[in-house]
């Protein structure tokens, strides 16, 4: 093993494993910053879009809604149709947890990380977790609606609120 795997595989190693205790603090810490973001997230029902004037626009596809849980999609679309980050989530209602499904369809973030097969079911959990709570802090610095979810108004001066398509 060269000095540059040899360094990758211990500082792999030498973190500690996640605990479902604190995947658990992960999901409920994403819940309450979703619905800073999309406040009136239990009533949607079709997808939306906040439009800005000088950022992508964010764009959050409902999948699957169901009385106490619901799959969404929160992305950017950008030219040329590609999807980023595109992350496919579920939120439970009752419990008050979102817990992500997916990033860019990806179960894992680096599917070619070469210790990936000593990483468990929670590391992988932590780290796409991880990926939407740090994602969702810049939406909410960038993309706080002034208005809530489904707001008639179409001005682009506005620019943070949220309108259905």
């Amino acid at each position: 093993m060269d000095i540059d795997s040899q360094y990758l595989h211990d500082l792999y190693n030498s973190q500690q494993p996640k605990t479902y205790n604190d995947v658990s603090a992960l999901f409920e810490s994403n819940y309450l910053k979703i619905f800073k973001l999309i406040p009136l997230l239990k009533q949607t029902a079709h997808h939306s879009v906040i439009r800005h004037e000088n950022l992508a626009d964010l764009h959050l596809m409902v999948d699957q809604r169901f009385a106490h849980t619901g799959i969404f999609t929160l992305t950017h679309i950008l030219e040329g149709g590609m999807h980023k980050p595109d992350i496919k989530f579920k939120v439970y209602f009752d419990a008050q947890l979102l817990e992500v499904l997916s990033v860019c369809n990806e179960t894992t973030l680096n599917s070619n990380h070469p210790y990936l097969a000593q990483c468990n079911d929670m590391n992988i959990q932590w780290e796409l977790n991880l990926f939407i709570e740090r994602w969702l802090d810049y939406c909410l610095d960038k993309y706080t609606p002034g208005q809530p979810l489904l707001a008639k108004s179409n001005s682009p001066s506005q620019g943070k609120s949220w309108q259905m398509l």
